[in-house]
């Protein structure tokens, strides 16, 4: 191997590992706060439909900030926009604590969702200028364990915290993702190189990555749901935020411990299987809930849902990346945009519905076994 080639692989390297670790720091903060702001919401008045209305906000802000978030990554870099998405959702961490209005959190989550939502683009862009193109699906699969140990760590401390005060649990947050921030620093920044090709339009790409949109649609509708009503059924059926934080980290050590090799099985064999059976197995999962009372078994059925639901997400991110016509922050800002539109309309419909809690988990079945079924349908 050349020298130069071999620093240039060095470097890569690098820059992965650091993503991956800044973004670890990330999860935990984000994973400490987002299972028990609706217990948090709850406990300052607000009701099932403000819960549901709060998500929303959040999440249609960070699919309306995608492509924008896209854009500037193109034309500035990749490190500004991350650093600027992470320090401003760490500052946003204080602004649930004063005693606001109850309908000023919409406001406040929107902010935040839209802060949050910048860094994807961004850092998805990174990941795929960096790695090499044959191993999209395993550095996706690395950057999403990265999520799942925030997923194991954040809520597991921030339920035993919040045992205490569920205001520390905010401030907490709010440092670990601004330490985030400032270790991005030390990521160079990487631009689109110039090229002489046309701009890829709108409609083509749409049309490139429908049936990736569709398929996806079902675990961005899953997302929605379970971060919407999971923490309220699960302290209806008696839990303490203790268990709801364990809940989450239940279900994040399968994915954690499965999510790069699921990624790199996707490049190897092809992703499409892979994706089509973490929908089934959710609509599975989704069937089963609103039947379970026990908070224990409530639980420990997350150690066998994670190990499936997650494990088509990093094909399904490398299959986007592989089909974009350019590969640009920009476009793929796109599709996941559509990825979070997808999410934004269960997020308030749970709030609506609350009384009838299955209804909630029976239309996730529905949702992610129609995507399954869509796919298997298609013509290959």
């Amino acid at each position: 191997m050349r020298p130069a080639r071999a620093r240039r692989l060095n470097m890569q390297r690098r820059a992965l590992l650091t993503l991956f670790a800044c973004n670890l720091l990330a999860s935990v903060g984000f994973w400490f706060f987002l299972p028990l702001l609706p217990i948090f919401l709850s406990r300052r008045g607000g009701s099932a439909t403000l819960v549901g209305a709060v998500f929303a906000a959040g999440l249609l802000a960070s699919a309306a900030i995608r492509y924008p978030a896209g854009w500037a990554a193109d034309r500035f870099g990749t490190r500004p926009v991350m650093i600027a998405a992470l320090g401003f959702e760490a500052v946003l961490f204080f602004a649930y604590l004063p005693h606001l209005p109850l309908y000023a959190f919409v406001a406040v989550r929107f902010l935040h969702g839209a802060a949050a939502g910048a860094f994807w683009p961004a850092a998805n862009g990174l990941i795929a200028e960096v790695a090499p193109p044959k191993e999209l699906g395993k550095a996706f699969g690395l950057m999403q364990s990265t999520n799942m140990v925030g997923i194991i760590i954040g809520p597991a401390i921030g339920g035993l915290i919040a045992l205490v005060d569920l205001s520390v649990v905010f401030v907490v947050a709010a440092l670990v993702s601004g330490l985030a921030a400032v270790a991005i620093l030390t990521i160079r920044n990487v631009r689109v190189e110039p090229t002489t090709e046309p701009p890829v339009g709108a409609l083509s790409m749409v049309r490139a990555l429908l049936p990736l949109i569709v398929l996806g649609a079902g675990t961005s509708y899953m997302i929605g749901t379970f971060d919407t009503i999971w923490s309220l059924y699960m302290t209806s059926r008696g839990a303490t935020t203790l268990a709801v934080g364990i809940s989450f980290a239940t279900f994040g050590i399968p994915a954690l411990l499965v999510s790069a090799r699921a990624g790199a099985l996707g490049d190897r064999f092809g992703g499409q299987r892979l994706i089509v059976g973490s929908l089934l197995v959710t609509a599975v999962f989704s069937s089963i809930y609103p039947f379970i009372a026990s908070v224990p078994w409530l639980i420990g059925l997350g150690l066998i849902e994670g190990a499936f639901t997650i494990s088509g997400a990093p094909s399904l991110i490398a299959e986007v990346s592989r089909k974009a016509c350019s590969r640009r922050s920009r476009p793929r800002s796109r599709s996941w945009a559509r990825w979070r539109a997808a999410i934004c309309s269960p997020s308030a419909r749970p709030g609506r519905s609350w009384p009838s809690r299955r209804f909630a988990c029976w239309g996730l079945r529905a949702r992610c076994s129609h995507g399954g079924r869509a796919h298997l349908r298609a013509p290959q």
